[in-house]
């Protein structure tokens, strides 16, 4: 390859006698250590590249804000995510490495900014923290998934909507809402069990009819012993079981309930 850099044929050694001799050419040299310091940049920097990066200050504000997750509480742990959620796609990259924290609060909180940011290309980061040690965290990756459009995740929360926390409860069946449409009378603080499971019964029914896997909801009505006419006749107007076209995450309220706190008003998701 003349004039550049290319792998050395017969013609090459010929003209350049450097090559014979066992000499080396400055340019050449020069030229192909500057192609291995590019080569290495564009390798360990494709990650930081997918997103806006910050300014140097602002970025280490952003990786001190998410560092401090984990020792905050209440309303200041609120504000902290309301701001790193405000501040958008440059705080992507630092919530990113959030999500590989040793406390499944900053974990679980990073994951929750991620959702409320909506930007669908963390999907595949995401994807691997369903399998979290801590409950707390999968469920949440779960949602997020679910409210950025990863509907595979919808039967996790689903199952969510029979925990025996009603916090859980809560932010399970709020994804749900956001990223459906769809409420089929659940109500999370009921004690009346038997509503409750009717209602979860007909989010299983829908769920099957979308997935074609009646299972689903066939084996919850053995289980817990509901005549499925009953539970399917207090849905209350609902929308068709089959939705019409693709279902689109609906827009998230602003609204946080951070992981780690047990505060009074709206649930708060703890992090045991």
């Amino acid at each position: 390859m003349r004039g550049g850099i290319g792998p050395i044929s017969l013609r090459d050694t010929t003209d350049n006698p450097s090559v014979l001799t066992g000499a080396i050419d400055p340019m050449r040299s020069a030229a192909f250590t500057t192609l291995l310091v590019l080569t290495a940049c564009g390798t360990t920097g494709r990650q930081d590249n997918e997103f806006v990066q910050p300014n140097e200050l602002m970025g280490q504000e952003i990786s001190r804000r998410v560092d401090e997750i984990r020792y905050q509480h209440r309303d200041v742990l609120v504000n902290n995510l309301l701001w790193l959620s405000q501040a958008g796609e440059q705080a992507i990259p630092a919530l990113l490495d959030g999500l590989r924290h040793e406390d499944p609060k900053v974990r679980a909180n990073c994951s929750w900014v991620l959702a409320e940011i909506g930007d669908r290309r963390v999907i595949p980061y995401l994807q691997p923290m369903t399998k979290d040690s801590t409950e707390a965290v999968r469920l949440e990756a779960a949602r997020t998934l679910v409210v950025l459009g990863d509907l595979k995740q919808v039967p996790v929360l689903i199952e969510g909507l029979d925990s025996e926390r009603p916090l859980v409860r809560f932010n399970c069946h709020e994804a749900l809402k956001r990223a459906t449409a769809r409420e089929f009378e659940y109500d999370h603080l009921t004690d009346d069990r038997l509503a409750r499971s009717h209602a979860v019964y007909r989010w299983r029914r829908w769920w099957a009819e979308q997935s074609n896997d009646p299972f689903f909801a066939a084996s919850y009505a053995q289980t817990h012993g509901l005549r499925t006419d009953e539970a399917m006749d207090g849905g209350g107007g609902e929308q068709p079981a089959k939705p019409d076209g693709e279902m689109q995450p609906m827009p998230l309220t602003p609204t946080p309930t951070p992981q780690g706190d047990a505060g009074s008003g709206s649930p708060q998701r703890d992090g045991q």
